[in-house]
């Protein structure tokens, strides 16, 4: 009787022990990862250097200024909207 009650103690311990882990993710978990990713993915903006001379980089697009196909920040877009650039392409 000793020998049953312990191979059945063991036997529930081994199926416990298999069933508790492992690395699967439930549907869930599956859905919160992908909102996480997809908001990070929302979260990017897009960024560029300043052509100017002040050495900016990585300045979000929207707080640049375009002129003649080329990204400015306020500084230097004064300075690059003064200019005469007519007759040549810098």
């Amino acid at each position: 009787m000793k020998k049953f009650v312990m191979i059945l103690a063991l036997l529930t311990l081994f199926l416990a022990a298999g069933c508790g882990g492992g690395s699967e993710t439930t549907a869930d978990e599956a859905a919160k990862a992908a909102d996480a990713a997809a908001s990070t993915a929302e979260t990017q903006v897009a960024v560029h250097d300043c052509d100017g001379g002040c050495g900016m980089t990585k300045v979000p697009v929207d707080q640049l200024t375009q002129v003649d196909d080329k990204f400015y920040c306020t500084g230097c877009a004064k300075h690059a909207q003064e200019e005469d650039h007519s007759g040549h392409n810098h």
